[in-house]
C-alpha cells in the first residue's frame, strides 16, 4: 500500500505542476501575441486552484516521507541509504532485485517514450499557437507514464 501511495502522489506532483505550468504558458502566449500585434487585448480568468493542488500534493508527499523516515529510524538496523526509495524495504533481498528489474522495464520504457515525445516536438512549431498544452503535457508524462510501469512491474513480479 506504501508504494501505491507514493506513486500516486508523484505522479499527481507532476500532473499538478503541469497544470500550473499551462497556465503561465497560456498567459505568456498572450502577451506575445499582444507584443507582436496579433491581437489587441486580452483578458484571462487566473484560478489558484492549481497552485493549491500542487502545495496539498507537495505537503502530503513530504508528510507521507517524514512519517516513512520516523518509521525507518525506529528501526535498530537501518541505515540511512535504505531511506533513498521508500517504496520497499531494503533488507528484502527479494524485493530488491524485484525493484532492480522494475526500474530497468520503466527505464527501457522511458527510453523509448522520450524518442517518440521528442519526435513529435517536429511538429509543434506550427501548431504552438494552437495547443500550447502539449509539450508540457507530453514533458510532464514522462515521469508519470515511467512511474506507472515502475509499479506495475514491480507488482507483476512481486506477485509472482
Amino acid at each position: 500500500m506504501r508504494m501505491y501511495i507514493t506513486v500516486i502522489l508523484r505522479c499527481l506532483l507532476y500532473v499538478s505542476l503541469a497544470l500550473m505550468v499551462y497556465d503561465y504558458v497560456r498567459i505568456e502566449m498572450y502577451f506575445e501575441m499582444m507584443g507582436r500585434g496579433y491581437i489587441e487585448g486580452f483578458s484571462v480568468y487566473i484560478s489558484t486552484w492549481r497552485g493549491h493542488l500542487l502545495g496539498i500534493i507537495a505537503i502530503l508527499l513530504t508528510v507521507f516521507n517524514v512519517i516513512d523516515y520516523v518509521i525507518m529510524k525506529k528501526k535498530k538496523h537501518a541505515k540511512m541509504k535504505e531511506y533513498i526509495l521508500s517504496e520497499y524495504d531494503v533488507t528484502d533481498e527479494r524485493a530488491v532485485e524485484i525493484t532492480g528489474k522494475a526500474v530497468r522495464y520503466a527505464f527501457v520504457f522511458i527510453l523509448f517514450y522520450t524518442f517518440l515525445l521528442l519526435g513529435s516536438y517536429m511538429f509543434i512549431p506550427n501548431y504552438f499557437l494552437d495547443y500550447p498544452w502539449y509539450p508540457i503535457f507530453t514533458t510532464a508524462s514522462i515521469p508519470v507514464f515511467g512511474l506507472i510501469i515502475y509499479l506495475i512491474t514491480f507488482k507483476y513480479f512481486h506477485a509472482k
